[in-house]
């Protein structure tokens, strides 16, 4: 394709794309127009139902050939939505409201909902019983003449449940409250009712069930100590503990009428296990590594305490890879993960062949919720065969490194940032290499900016050095490259980056990626993305921003229960004259990042 052609046609495609990712195209929005109508005066009262009807018509009616069973479905959503927002009305204190739905009898899927919403009622006055406790109620939250609000009043609630239990130890604790309307004057009365139990203290976890899971390691996941002060909420945190080791397919508590004599309360966790064992088969297909398969199979309770062991064979055209890891957690420490793998490699790129046998341990902690980190010790025994001769090696490294995770979700994140930063100094044990160090951070955001139509802006950058070494004394394998479906699409598999004296590519001393991705769900199972990606790899241990690859295309997504599909198509907006491909396409499983 000619290159004035080729770009008028990507021109078009992301005209195409954006006007799809925007919602102007009819199969991109939603079929059906609704309003609301009446509420000219609140403006505020406006924008909170249109945000409530925007989220009922997220879900489609599906077609039917039924005529008469499709106009029920319609009319029963139509009806529905009229509850809700009448619903929706009263939690914002307006009792005397009225919805009223007008059919568009011109046009299906179309009408207005003609809302009056009458006064905002207020509370006249703030009660608890017993009375004596009414100093623990927060008076900036709830008091005499505010508005009627229901998350004002359950605020107000809540804040009240944890003053009473902050310095206390209530073995039952329950406050709930009662509105008492005045209609005549618009006003409301409010009461908050208390009923305290006992104070006790925790007594012993005991599981029953799970006899394959050692109670050792189910006692390391109880967050409390017997003596501590009860708290129902520890309780809810260990059955959340206990279901996210992923042993358990059910996790029930169960407590005794009251404390014991000694004020003690014991806890039963009634336990039903899950499968420990599983097998994995994948697919994926890259135009420039071709057709991939991947197999695996995992024990999830190895020694009965949650260790992990699993075994994975990946097979495509370049790469066959055939690795094996353990992971045991809670070593030496609640937070703390001992990690060891092993795996045989073989590679053929057009930079080099490598048959290789790694190995290595990993201790990794976790700090907080979002930040953890690791350190360990890896061996690698390699033969490399590049343009240049055949050598082998004996690396040994010390990779530490960490990581900042507020992605909502792993494989099809809407909001949150991913952080990596790590540091390898590597050691040649046969003295083939000199000893260098490998840097590399890498950062990745996601952005959810619209509901209707739903766009995701994500946005990715990796940079990476490595010092101590020139790039001809450093294994052709641990040299930075770039191009392929993982970094800078449009380009085949590392060929982004400096090329040796036959044309392939040799690799580098530093990188630097980046991404550009608009991501839109125009259904519930059907999506569509429009994506830029860059990158430069330099023989200098300094990025060189000089010699940048950019590649551009479109995509789409379906998606399934376990994630999306991904199928990819981008081109080289700059191809090299030595490189013969003009696209590539990318089906795989999961995000492009």
């Amino acid at each position: 394709m000619p290159m004035d052609v080729k770009y008028k046609f990507l021109q078009a495609c992301f005209l195409l794309a954006t006007l799809c990712l925007a919602g102007c195209l009819p199969f991109a929005g939603q079929r059906a127009q609704y309003s609301i109508a009446g509420l000219s005066d609140h403006d505020d009262l406006q924008i909170y139902l249109n945000t409530i009807l925007r989220d009922r018509l997220k879900n489609e009616i599906e077609d039917d050939d039924d005529a008469a069973e499709f106009a029920r479905a319609v009319s029963y959503r139509e009806h529905s939505i009229a509850d809700d927002l009448l619903t929706a009305l009263k939690a914002r204190g307006y009792y005397g409201a009225r919805v009223r739905y007008q059919d568009n009898e011109d046009q299906i899927l179309s009408g207005v909902y003609q809302v009056s919403a009458g006064p905002q009622y207020t509370i006249s006055s703030v009660n608890i019983e017993p009375s004596n406790l009414s100093d623990k109620l927060d008076a900036g939250l709830i008091n005499d003449g505010m508005p009627l609000v229901a998350e004002q009043v359950l605020k107000a609630q809540n804040a009240l449940y944890k003053t009473l239990q902050k310095d206390k130890c209530y073995f039952s604790l329950s406050v709930q409250h009662q509105v008492i309307l005045d209609r005549g004057n618009h006003t409301a009365k409010l009461y908050y009712k208390v009923d305290v139990g006992p104070e006790a203290e925790f007594g012993p976890a005991i599981f029953d069930g799970a006899p394959k899971v050692e109670r050792d390691y189910l006692q390391k996941l109880v967050p409390w100590s017997e003596g501590d002060c009860f708290r129902q909420e520890k309780i809810e945190r260990l059955k959340t503990r206990l279901l996210e080791t992923g042993l358990f397919s059910r996790a029930e508590s169960h407590l005794p009428d009251g404390p014991d004599k000694n004020g003690r309360v014991p806890v039963t966790l009634h336990l039903k296990e899950r499968a420990h064992r599983s097998v994995k088969l994948g697919a994926n297909y890259f135009t420039d590594t071709g057709f991939g398969i991947l197999m695996g199979w995992e024990h999830r309770n190895f020694l009965g305490q949650a260790e992990t062991l699993s075994t994975a064979l990946e097979l495509n055209q370049i790469k066959q890879n055939l690795t094996f890891d353990f992971t045991k957690p809670y070593f030496l420490r609640d937070d703390q993960t001992l990690g060891m793998n092993a795996a045989l490699r073989v590679e053929d790129t057009d930079a080099y062949e490598e048959l290789a046998f790694d190995s290595g341990m990993k201790l990794s902690r976790i700090f907080s919720r979002k930040f953890s980190g690791s350190t360990g010790l890896t061996f690698s025994l390699s033969e490399i065969e590049d343009v240049r001769d055949t050598k082998t090696y004996a690396l040994f490294s010390v990779p530490s490194g960490v990581v900042y995770d507020t992605r909502d979700d792993t494989l099809n994140p809407k909001k949150g940032v991913y952080v990596t930063g790590g540091v390898r100094p590597y050691f040649d044990a046969l003295g083939e290499s000199d000893p260098f160090t490998k840097l590399d951070a890498g950062a990745r955001g996601y952005f959810h900016f619209a509901k209707t139509p739903d766009l995701t802006l994500a946005l990715r950058g990796n940079i990476g050095s490595i010092v101590g070494s020139a790039t001809a004394n450093i294994p052709a394998s641990e040299r930075f490259y770039a191009g392929g479906g993982g970094s800078v699409r449009g380009f085949g598999y590392q060929e982004v980056g400096p090329l040796d004296v036959n044309g392939n590519p040799s690799g580098g001393r530093s990188l630097a990626t980046g991404s550009v991705e608009l991501r839109g769900k125009f259904t519930p199972s059907l999506g569509g993305v429009a994506f830029i990606d860059a990158g430069s790899v330099s023989e200098s241990a300094a990025p060189d921003f000089d010699n940048i690859s950019v590649g551009a295309g479109l995509g789409v997504r379906y998606f399934t229960g376990f994630g999306p599909l991904r199928f990819d198509v981008a081109v080289p907006l700059n191809r090299r004259d030595e490189l013969d491909q003009t696209y590539q396409f990318y089906i795989s499983i999961g995000q492009a990042f």
